[in-house]
C-alpha cells in the first residue's frame, strides 16, 4: 500500500478519481489547456478549472532511481523510480514508474497510467508502467 496524498487541497479531485481508476486532470475553461498542478492560473485569463478524464499515455521526460527512501513505508519498494512524465494531453506530472527493473527505465520511454491504493480509502495514486513496446 502507498502513502496517501494530502486530502482537502486543489488536487483532491485527481486523487479521488485515481481511486476509481480514472486519470482526471484540470483544464482551463478558456484556453482548453491542462494545468498541473491545479492552481488559479486559469483565472488569469478569466477561466476556471474544469476537471476532465484523460487517457493515460505518456513519455518519460526525466527520472531518478531512489535507493534509500525517506519514508519508511517505501523501504520495501526500493529501489524505485520517481519520474517526470510528459502526458500525451500536454502536461507534465511527477509520478512513479512501477513493476519494472529500475535500471530499465529510459528517457523517452513510453508509459501507461495505472492506479494503486493508498492508506486513505478515498484516495488513489496514478502511477505508470513501461509500455510493452519500450520495456
Amino acid at each position: 500500500m502507498y502513502s496517501a496524498p494530502r486530502n482537502g487541497r486543489e488536487a483532491t479531485p485527481h486523487w479521488v478519481a485515481a481511486r476509481q481508476g480514472v486519470l482526471r486532470l484540470p483544464f482551463c475553461s478558456v484556453t482548453g489547456k491542462p494545468i498541473w498542478p491545479p492552481s488559479s492560473a486559469a483565472s488569469n485569463v478569466g477561466g476556471s478549472l474544469e476537471w476532465r478524464d484523460c487517457p493515460g499515455g505518456g513519455t518519460v521526460a526525466s527520472f531518478s532511481i531512489v535507493r534509500r527512501p525517506v519514508q519508511p513505508e517505501w523501504n520495501d519498494k526500493a529501489p524505485y523510480v520517481v519520474a517526470m512524465i510528459d502526458l500525451d494531453v500536454g502536461v507534465r506530472i511527477l509520478s512513479n514508474i512501477v513493476d519494472c527493473d529500475a535500471e530499465s527505465v529510459r528517457i523517452g520511454a513510453r508509459v501507461r497510467c495505472m492506479f494503486v491504493e493508498t492508506t486513505n480509502p478515498e484516495l488513489g495514486l496514478p502511477v505508470f508502467r513501461l509500455d510493452d513496446a519500450t520495456a
